[in-house]
Parts: C-alpha cells; structure tokens; sequence
C-alpha cells in the first residue's frame, strides 16, 4: 500500500499539485506510517521528483534561467528552515499545522473551482468559447 501512495504522490507531484502533501495526508490516515516517518518519505519523494522535474524544464526554458536558479535557491533556503526549525517543534503541533495547511488549500481550491465554473458559464452565454 505504501508503494502505491508513493506512486501516486509522485505522479501528482510531478504535476506541481502537492504529492507530498497527498502522500503524508493518506500515510496517515489509513496508519501506514508515523508522522515523522511520513516527512521522512515525502522528503525523499520531493526531491527525487524536483530533480527530474527541474532537469526537464530546466531544458525547456529559453529565458529567465537566472530566475530559475534564484528560485532554486531560495527554496533550498526554505527547506533548510523547515527541517532545522521542525527539530524544536513538538510533532503535535506539526500534524496541527499540516492539517489547518491542507484545510486552507481545499478551501482556496473549492472558492476558485466555483469562480471558472461561473466564468465558464458566462463565457458560454455570451457565446466565447
């Protein structure tokens, strides 16, 4: 089941939509792992697929490839953060934090989804398409 998840974390991931954060959610809710074995995975499933995600569109961008490398950077910052800062942080307070995360972004997602539903709708009547 565990190399299931990692699957299709690592497919959503490769997508951009959060597979880590799928990864952690479902890991823990059918109690396949602890938390921090759950961080631990999704960790090595990040960066393993930011790797060959970044090769690839690395190769693709034609511009901008200093904004790129910057970005890179800043976010090896924010991990670097993440993983010092996660050592003084009770696990409870994670999982807490994670959650009211995952709740705010299904939130956003459901209020956006609604707005191109009713732009779809408008378009449509208007006869854009």
């Amino acid at each position: 089941m565990i190399y299931f998840l990692a699957i299709i974390s690592s497919f959503f991931s490769g997508m951009g939509i959060g597979g880590g954060s799928v990864f952690i959610l479902l890991s823990l809710l059918f109690n396949l792992l602890e938390l921090n074995e759950a961080r631990a995975y999704n960790l090595l499933l990040f960066i393993s697929v930011g790797i060959i995600i970044s090769i690839k569109n690395f190769k693709k961008i034609k511009e901008n490839k200093k904004k790129y490398i910057k970005g890179i950077i800043f976010i090896g910052i924010g991990a670097l953060i993440g993983a010092i800062s996660s050592k003084y942080i009770s696990e409870k307070i994670i999982k807490i934090v994670f959650y009211i995360f995952l709740l705010i972004i299904g939130i956003y997602e459901i209020i956006v989804s609604l707005k191109n539903i009713n732009l779809d709708k408008n378009n449509n009547k208007k006869g854009v398409y």
